[in-house]
C-alpha cells in the first residue's frame, strides 16, 4: 500500500500536504471480490500510467474491501460437504456418476460435443465395405430412425414425462441435419452401438436447450427423467434398453477425461464457495447494507485537504460511487468516471437503492463518464437511462470475459479516454 498519495516514476512524492491547492486528487475506488494484493498491485500500475498524462495529479487510495468487505464470519459452516453420489466407487458407482454429470454439464453448453469427438474418433476406421445390393448405409438407417423417434409411443411417454415433447422433434431435426452428425453418422458402421447413446444424448440435450428457450429460463428437469428419455431413444435407435439411460460410451468418458474430470463439483464446493465468496458476498452485503461503503469513499473524498477529486470508480465501486453522490453533495467531486459498471443496468432493473427507476438523477451529481468494454459482460451503458446526464465511452481491451473486466487498468484506451476527461 502507498498511503494517501504515490511516488511517482520521478521519485517525487506527491502528498497531499505537498501539493499545491489546485492539484486534483483521483480516487481509485475498486470493485467487487477486491483484496489484497490484487488492490495494491492494480493501483500502482494506475498510479503509474496516470503519472505519465496528468504528472501533476495525486492519485490516492480508496481500498474499502478490507474494513466494508464481505467474509465468512463463522468460517464456512454453512456450506455442504461431501458428494451427492449415493453408490461406492467403482463401475456404475460414484466416479461413474461424477463423470456422467459432467459430461451432462458439457453437453448442455454444446449438445453435439460428442458427436463431434466420436467422428473423430473413428475418422481412421474402415467404412469404405462395399454394401449388398439394395441396402441402405447404416447412417441412413440411424437418421431415418431418428426422424421416426416422435411417433415411438416409448419415446413420445418419456419425452412428455420431462416435459420436453413439445421441443422434441426440432431438436431431432437439428442434431440429424447437423454437420457433426452427419460425419458421425457416415461412420455408423464402426461406431456401433456407441453412436446410439451419443445421438441420444445430443438430442436429448438440444431438447433441454430448446426448453430453456422457449421458457426464457433454465428448464426443470431431474437426470432420472432426462436419462428415462435417453433409454427410450437408445431403444427407438435400435439399441438395448437395459442401463443405457445413465451409462457412458467410450466417447462420453473420453470426453470427460479430456475435460480433466476428477471430482464432482460439490466435493470442491467448499474451496469454490471460499474462493467466490469476497465477489458474490461483497455484492449481496451492499445491496443489504451498503452504506458503509459509501461511507468509506465520503471519508477518503474529505480526507483531501484541497484541490479538486475526480472518483474513478471500478464495478461495485461505481455502483457505490453515483449512490453517494446521488445522497448527498459533495461539491469537491467535480467528476464520476466509472470503469465496468452495472450502476445503470440496476437502475433500469429499478434495484439501485438509493434511486427508484425513472427519478432521473439530483443536481448534486457531478459530470459523469461512464467506461465500458463490448466484451466486459459485467459493464454497461448509461446514456438510455439517464439521457444527457452520462458520457458513455467505449474502448476495447482485447480480452475476453471475465478478464475484460479487470483489463482496463493496464489498456492504453482506457487511458486515452481519461486524458482527455480529467480536467
Amino acid at each position: 500500500m502507498t498511503g494517501p498519495g504515490v511516488a511517482l516514476e520521478d521519485g517525487r512524492d506527491r502528498s497531499r500536504r505537498e501539493v499545491g491547492n489546485e492539484l486534483t486528487t483521483l480516487l481509485f475506488v475498486h470493485g467487487t471480490g477486491v483484496r489484497e494484493p490484487a488492490y495494491g498491485v492494480t493501483f500502482r500500475r494506475f498510479a503509474e500510467r496516470i503519472a505519465r498524462i496528468r504528472p501533476d495529479a495525486v492519485v490516492a487510495e480508496c481500498y474499502w474491501g478490507e474494513l466494508h468487505g464481505s467474509r465468512l464470519h463463522a468460517g464456512g459452516v454453512t456450506i455442504p460437504a461431501g458428494t451427492s453420489s449415493r453408490g461406492p466407487d467403482g463401475p456404475g458407482g460414484a466416479e461413474d456418476e461424477d463423470v456422467e454429470v459432467a459430461l451432462w454439464g458439457v453437453l448442455e453448453r454444446d449438445p453435439l460435443f460428442e458427436l463431434r469427438l466420436a467422428a473423430t474418433d473413428s475418422q481412421s476406421a474402415d467404412d469404405d465395405e462395399e454394401l449388398p445390393p439394395h441396402a441402405l448405409p447404416a447412417g441412413q438407417v440411424f437418421a431415418a430412425a431418428a426422424l421416426r423417434l416422435p411417433a415411438n409411443p416409448a419415446v413420445a411417454e418419456a419425452a412428455a414425462a420431462a416435459h420436453l415433447d413439445d421441443v422434441l422433434l426440432d431438436a431431432i431435426q437439428s442434431v440429424v441435419r447437423s454437420d457433426e452428425a452427419g460425419e458421425a453418422l457416415r461412420h455408423a458402421d464402426a461406431l456401433g452401438g456407441e453412436l446410439r447413446g451419443a445421438l441420444a444424448r445430443a438430442v436429448v440435450a438440444e431438447s433441454l436447450l430448446c426448453a430453456d428457450e422457449e421458457l426464457g429460463g433454465t428448464a426443470p428437469v431431474d437426470g432420472r427423467r432426462r436419462d428415462a428419455l435417453v433409454t427410450a431413444i437408445v431403444a427407438g435407435l435400435g439399441g438395448s434398453d437395459r442401463g443405457v439411460g445413465g451409462a457412458l460410451g467410450r466417447f462420453g468418458a473420453n470426453l470427460a477425461l479430456k475435460l480433466g474430470v476428477t471430482r464432482p463439483v460439490e466435493r470442491r464446493r467448499v474451496a469454490i464457495t471460499e474462493a467466490s465468496a469476497p465477489a458474490a458476498g461483497d455484492v449481496m452485503l451492499y445491496l443489504a447494507r451498503g452504506g458503509g461503503i459509501r461511507d468509506f469513499i465520503a471519508e477518503q473524498v474529505a480526507a483531501v485537504e484541497s484541490g479538486p477529486v475526480v472518483l474513478v470508480a471500478h464495478s461495485l465501486g461505481g455502483i457505490a460511487g453515483l449512490e453517494l453522490l446521488i445522497s448527498q453533495s459533495l461539491p469537491q467531486v467535480e467528476l464520476l468516471v466509472t470503469v465496468g459498471s452495472q450502476a445503470p443496468y440496476l437502475y433500469e432493473l429499478n434495484a439501485l437503492p438509493t434511486l427508484p427507476y425513472n427519478t432521473g438523477l439530483p443536481g448534486s451529481v457531478p459530470r459523469w463518464v461512464n467506461v465500458y468494454d463490448r466484451r466486459d459482460l459485467l459493464s454497461f451503458t448509461g446514456e438510455g437511462v439517464f439521457p444527457g446526464r452520462v458520457e458513455d465511452r467505449v474502448v476495447d481491451n482485447r480480452a475476453p470475459f471475465p478478464r475484460s473486466h479487470s483489463a482496463y487498468f493496464t489498456a492504453d484506451p482506457f487511458y486515452a479516454v481519461l486524458d482527455e476527461v480529467l480536467p
